[in-house]
């Protein structure tokens, strides 16, 4: 009978022992997973963080070029303040996102290309012509980041020279437009002389618009 009961006592331990050896093993895989969904939870939070530092100085340098009225070349004293808060904010920018690490370069690679592209400026282009195409590579950066800050899916990367030259052309036919309509109203006003009248045929040429008609002349040689 003792000898029975040894043997049941023994199987129920062994039971109980392996019983206590699967369970840990669960438990300490589920604590490595835990641990592990943590850890790649903190890599993320800390590579939006950056993100979301390098998103911000950019929306800064974004707020600052609009915010800039330059006048011709500018001065030299113009250009050069302008040039050194350029470059600091791209500085930063370039430290914030180079810390996302490579699970991300996705995201990373291609804002690092996009940041020298915003190049200085030395007063050619003119001003203008300058902030549209500095803002086409800043829109295409901040799009990148912020997608990544907000967790979306990474957005395609885009030949961006095709792109400029559209907002360019849209930009130079719009103030050829404006310049026309102002030819336009002082000719009705007051006549133009024959430097203005070429210039309002360049810009009719430019912009793809018929010429006015020219007044016919009468006999007398006045028009008619």
């Amino acid at each position: 009978m003792n000898e029975f009961l040894d043997k049941l006592w023994s199987m129920e331990f062994g039971i109980a022992l392996l019983g206590a050896l699967v369970g840990g093993g669960f438990t300490l895989l589920g604590s490595w997973f835990q641990t592990k969904s943590a850890n790649k939870a903190t890599a993320l939070a800390q590579a939006q963080a950056n993100a979301q530092r390098g998103f911000d100085t950019l929306t800064q340098l974004k707020v600052h070029l609009e915010a800039q009225t330059f006048q011709g070349m500018g001065t030299a004293e113009t250009r050069d303040a302008w040039n050194r808060e350029r470059q600091t904010l791209i500085t930063t920018t370039h430290s914030a996102v180079m810390l996302l690490p490579d699970a991300y370069k996705e995201t990373r690679d291609p804002v690092l290309v996009l940041l020298p592209m915003m190049k200085e400026w030395y007063g050619l282009p003119p001003w203008p012509e300058y902030t549209v195409e500095t803002s086409v590579v800043l829109a295409e950066a901040l799009k990148f980041l912020g997608t990544f800050v907000r967790g979306s899916d990474v957005p395609e990367r885009q030949a961006l020279n095709p792109v400029i030259a559209k907002e360019l052309n849209q930009y130079r036919r719009q103030q050829a437009q404006h310049e026309l309509e102002s030819l336009e109203r002082d000719a009705e006003r007051s006549g133009l002389d024959e430097e203005d009248m070429q210039r309002a045929r360049d810009l009719r040429e430019f912009l793809g618009l018929p010429h006015p008609p020219q007044p016919s002349a009468g006999d007398d040689g006045t028009p008619s």
